[in-house]
């Protein structure tokens, strides 16, 4: 039987919160600016409001990734590079060396991506590369291409 975990005791002077404490704060907070009563340097003051984050330059954002084999697949570690604010998704496309070019391989939200594409029978190298999507449109530049070589699949 595994021994009962019992957390430390606060530090002195502290106590317990319920649980929905956080959600009143914020709640509260949220009432002040929508009050009306708060003007903004009084809100700054209060930490309660921050700058605006400044939007990406659409015209040169340009994703950056890699690629490595995990587990005899290819995956490609992505990420929106600060701007998921400002971003929907970013579509992945795949040179799979076999005289077609570069294809679709997939248009993905959540940051990180396996392709689950068996390896050939010979060894070859794949070459991927993406671009940013805003409502369903393409913004920014292609990525720079990123290849990785793929061993044969055994044959039985």
């Amino acid at each position: 039987m595994l021994p009962t975990f019992v957390p430390p005791p606060l530090p002195d002077g502290l106590v317990p919160v319920n649980t929905g404490a956080q959600n009143r704060v914020f709640a509260e907070v949220q009432n002040i600016k929508n009050g009306g009563k708060c003007s903004d340097k009084d809100q700054a003051t209060l930490g309660i409001v921050g700058s605006a984050q400044p939007g990406p330059d659409y015209t040169t954002l340009q994703p950056v990734f890699t690629v490595s084999i995990v587990g005899g697949q290819v995956v490609i570690k992505w990420n929106f590079g600060g701007y998921a604010a400002f971003l929907d998704a970013i579509e992945l496309q795949v040179d799979r060396n076999d005289g077609k070019g570069f294809g679709p391989l997939t248009m993905d939200t959540t940051p990180g991506y396996t392709d689950t594409q068996p390896f050939p029978a010979a060894r070859t190298v794949w070459t991927y590369r993406g671009i940013y999507l805003l409502n369903d449109a393409r913004v920014g530049i292609w990525s720079q291409s990123v290849s990785i070589a793929v061993q044969a699949t055994a044959q039985a």
